[in-house]
């Protein structure tokens, strides 16, 4: 039988100490960058000595030209950069006004020389409010659109079209059709995969972002129900640890505390 842990803050405090040994060890950037802002996005902020030290060695890795290696990684430490030391920063204008010269389309991919992706895109305007504007937001609508129109819809892209959507009507027609989607493709488990029916095993990213995503933008006794499942999920696989047994445990630990804050805070 597999140990669990008791809720949401025993993974908390295992993050962090994890990000303490990444600074210690002098990780690559991207890994401390997307642990310190995926613990900030879950409302457990890394004590301020820890997220100061994080925020130094990530200003130690932007390039001259203001980026990191791309658009996600730029995207990432800018934000934790700017957490750390307000937006107002050299450091976070200057990743910012690098983004904003790497557009490809109206969103985002990797590099202007990528096609814009929905996960870019969404990471993007969720990460740097300064480029959430309406040629993005179009972009998203039309993107996330031709998907659903697609063979195959991923849970992961709907979910993140309803985190980053922003300054779109709530009531929005695309809104209620992806909320019903992504509350059909749950799984009978509580949790979430690339899509109900794939092979792979549940997902801790696609879980912690789905569990977000409806508890910050859908109401109602479908996705309290949801909701509610998710979090016995949460509870039946987390390990004494704290982490999940996931690939990137780390960061896919990161994504379930997320969502699973979220989804304690929605349903109470």
């Amino acid at each position: 039988m597999v140990e669990t842990c008791s809720g949401p803050d025993r993974t908390a405090d295992a993050l962090s100490a994890v990000l303490d040994d990444f600074l210690a060890r002098r990780l690559a950037h991207r890994r401390l960058a997307r642990l310190a802002g995926l613990m900030i996005l879950a409302s457990t902020r890394p004590p301020s000595r820890q997220l100061q030290r994080t925020a130094a060695y990530l200003e130690d890795s932007q390039r001259s030209d203001g980026g990191w290696v791309d658009c996600e990684d730029t995207a990432w430490s800018s934000f934790v950069v700017g957490e750390a030391r307000g937006r107002s920063g050299l450091e976070t204008k200057r990743a910012i006004s690098w983004l904003a010269s790497e557009r490809s389309e109206d969103g985002w991919g990797f590099c202007r020389r990528d096609s814009a992706a929905i996960p870019l895109t969404s990471q993007v305007r969720l990460l740097v409010p300064e480029l959430r504007d309406a040629r993005s937001s179009e972009w998203l609508r039309r993107a996330w659109t031709a998907d659903l129109e697609s063979p195959v819809q991923l849970s992961y892209k709907a979910s993140w079209f309803l985190v980053a959507r922003g300054d779109l009507p709530e009531d929005d027609a695309l809104a209620s059709t992806t909320s019903a989607f992504l509350l059909a493709d749950q799984r009978a488990s509580g949790a979430w995969g690339p899509w109900k029916t794939h092979p792979a095993p549940d997902d801790c990213f696609a879980t912690g972002l789905a569990m977000w995503a409806i508890a910050t933008k859908m109401k109602g006794e479908q996705a309290t129900s949801a909701l509610r499942k998710a979090v016995a999920w949460c509870s039946a696989n987390c390990l004494h640890t704290g982490l999940f047994p996931t690939h990137y445990v780390e960061e896919g630990s990161a994504w379930i505390l997320v969502g699973w804050k979220a989804a304690i805070g929605s349903v109470r």
